[in-house]
């Protein structure tokens, strides 16, 4: 329906919690508690996201989860779906060979970890920090 409205050039304020929604709009406003924290284009807002972000899998879900929280370098580690989205101090560097080492070192099996572009709800989460 919102891509037929769109198509007719038709006005509308779309007010939703489900991100693929709000990604169809031409323009989005992320709210908490009525304060406006960002508005954008779903693209530009995704794009804004401070930094690289990693999604990591492992056999234990959860150990991994805490175990990012407790690793030194890590800035914000959340579930998402499947997977641990995670950002990292040090940008300039590829994190990948040393989580994987710490996560290994500490119990994790099978460790998965994946350079990923943020979407709007990264965004968004990532903007609940400030």
């Amino acid at each position: 329906m919102l891509e037929r409205l769109k198509k007719q050039n038709i006005t509308i304020l779309v007010s939703t919690p489900y991100m693929d929604e709000a990604k169809l709009c031409n323009r989005i406003a992320l709210v908490l508690d009525g304060k406006v924290l960002s508005i954008d284009t779903p693209e530009n807002t995704a794009k804004a996201y401070p930094g690289n972000l990693y999604a990591l899998k492992a056999s234990k879900i959860y150990k991994l989860l805490l175990d990012l929280r407790n690793y030194e370098h890590t800035l914000s580690a959340y579930s998402f779906g499947e997977y641990v989205h995670t950002s990292f101090k040090n940008n300039d560097q590829n994190p990948e060979e040393a989580v994987k080492k710490f996560l290994e070192d500490n119990g994790n099996q099978n460790v998965e970890i994946k350079k990923i572009e943020p979407t709007i709800e990264d965004c968004f989460i990532s903007l609940l920090k400030k």
